[in-house]
């Protein structure tokens, strides 16, 4: 039986160009192997100026201006990273806590429902409500996925994860029968 048929569409582990450092150790790194690629392209303009014959105070000023260019850019990059990421997890906690706060103020009132069967449906309704709302941050690669404005009272969510878990379900049913006819 798979446990995780779908693949996580985030890492937490990020290599060393993607400017996200997980200690101290790999941020020093990044910033010593970015800082000797400035240097070193910074190195390479000042060069390739003097061997052109051109005034030493312009090949001598085009290394700092060169390097300057690199660590903004870079820096950019790193920044907007860093935005975007801020920006997804406030969506993502906010999609949480609308959907979780919804499915459990659902649990607690349908203690208050006198017939068990519809109070056995809420319930069911609730915790489907909340394993959809942790696949949907969990597995959603862009921000369309944990929208608010798409599904707000989580209807389209419940369904969704019920289909799911019967085409596993049924995909797991024909793995067992093909395993027992061989």
């Amino acid at each position: 039986m798979k446990t995780h048929k779908y693949k996580k569409t985030r890492t937490y582990s990020k290599g060393i160009w993607r400017f996200a450092s997980g200690s101290f150790v790999q941020s020093l790194a990044t910033a010593l192997i970015v800082g000797t690629m400035a240097a070193l392209l910074g190195i390479i303009a000042s060069a390739a100026l003097y061997r052109r014959n051109v005034t030493w105070y312009i090949s001598a000023g085009a290394g700092p201006l060169v390097d300057t260019v690199v660590v903004i850019v870079l820096a950019t990059i790193a920044l907007e990273g860093a935005r975007r990421r801020s920006i997804r997890r406030t969506l993502e906690l906010s999609f949480l806590n609308h959907h979780v706060r919804n499915a459990l103020t659902q649990v607690m009132m349908a203690s208050h429902v006198p017939d068990p069967a519809q109070q056995d449906r809420f319930i069911q309704e609730a915790v489907s409500r909340i394993s959809e709302a942790l696949f949907r941050v969990t597995n959603s690669p862009d921000h369309s996925g944990i929208s608010l404005q798409a599904d707000l009272r989580g209807e389209g969510m419940i369904h969704e994860g019920t289909q799911r878990r019967r085409n596993m379900g049924a995909g797991n049913e024909n793995s067992t029968s093909t395993q027992e006819e061989s």
